[in-house]
């Protein structure tokens, strides 16, 4: 979030994060209609060194740079959402959330109310130290994910005190 970001030494990057999907196509036309993003790899079973098959079903692997993926998998709902957590949503940078807001609408996607706000596309301050401008919109992916189009307006200055 820096304009010179680097990762710890010794610290893991994130590799994936996994939808269970109501509909893979469904899904997949989203990601790539509403925010660009393209399939690098699709596979439809895993299978062990010993020859056990650990997965048997259909995954697909969404670049979102920097060789980290979203994961596509069957078996979701699409009368569900994410919101009650564990995990509430991930955040994608986006260079125009309100343009990124309206592809994704157009492609499947739906308003996500947070609270008393509806979500559309705003521009927030986080009043951290020093405070951090940012404009985010809330929107629901077509299997009920959250996702939160982010575009921050300054760097964040981490420090440990």
């Amino acid at each position: 979030m820096t304009g010179a970001y680097s990762r710890p030494i010794g610290a893991a990057p994130l590799m994936h994060v996994a939808v269970l999907c109501a509909d893979v196509d469904k899904s997949l036309a989203f990601y790539r209609d509403g925010l660009g993003f393209s399939a690098r790899y699709e596979w439809t079973k895993s299978i062990a060194e010993s020859g056990q098959v650990v997965y048997d079903a259909r995954g697909v692997y969404l670049e979102l740079g920097g060789h980290t993926y979203l994961e596509l998998f069957p078996g979701g709902r699409s009368d569900a959402d994410s919101s009650p957590g564990p995990m509430h949503h991930i955040a994608i940078i986006v260079p125009d959330v309100d343009e990124a807001y309206r592809k994704c609408l157009k492609s499947g996607g739906a308003a996500f109310p947070v609270d008393t706000w509806t979500g559309e596309p705003t521009s927030v301050v986080l009043n951290g130290e020093p405070e951090v401008k940012c404009r985010v919109a809330f929107i629901k992916g077509p299997s009920g994910e959250l996702i939160e189009l982010y575009d921050q307006r300054g760097p964040i200055h981490c420090a440990i005190h």
